[in-house]
């Protein structure tokens, strides 16, 4: 007597308010007619199909979540190297008469770093002579230049950078404004 006094499982509140419910909704559909029970299987159904493309559907988003965050991954190393660039890109214009191998040094290292990143589809952005394009460039400033179009960049301060088409830093621009 006294094993099966252990052997008896003792139930948790929640399994017994689980079995309370479907206690309640057994008897409920007792009591349906038989046109109520076609109507319920039908709210079933369509509940089911909505679970169903809501699954799916986050599936797709997540799929679509991950797939960017492991595209867009190298974007804070890009951050972290563009300002290296750019202080190679300033030796160069400060070198410019100074010991010309140096300077064909300095060159053969950007190019290379260049090189490097677009192997990893990180491209610099050069918009000089091109049309303003707010999602590319920031004005820096701006010039009245009559021979030039107007609301086109006149110069490039600092190139912009994009990595797999998202500009991740946009190119510090002159543009041409004629009034």
């Amino acid at each position: 007597m006294e094993e099966k006094k252990e052997e008896k499982v003792i139930k948790e509140p929640i399994e017994e308010i689980e079995e309370t419910k479907e206690n309640k909704n057994s008897e409920e559909l007792n009591n349906l007619t038989y046109e109520e029970l076609l109507e319920k299987v039908d709210i079933l159904k369509e509940e089911s199909l909505r679970s169903v493309a809501e699954l799916e559907n986050y599936k797709k988003r997540t799929a679509n979540e991950l797939m960017n965050a492991l595209k867009y991954a190298n974007s804070e190393l890009l951050m972290a190297v563009i300002p290296i660039i750019t202080s190679i890109e300033k030796a160069l214009e400060n070198s410019k008469d100074e010991k010309k191998i140096d300077r064909e040094g300095i060159l053969l290292i950007l190019d290379s770093f260049e090189k490097t990143l677009e192997n990893f589809n990180i491209v610099p952005i050069n918009p000089t002579g091109q049309e303003f394009d707010p999602e590319k460039h920031e004005a820096v400033s701006t010039v009245n230049n009559s021979g030039e179009k107007d609301n086109i960049v006149s110069n490039t301060l600092e190139r912009g950078w994009s990595l797999n088409e998202r500009v991740i830093k946009p190119a510090l621009v002159v543009v041409n404004k004629n009034n």
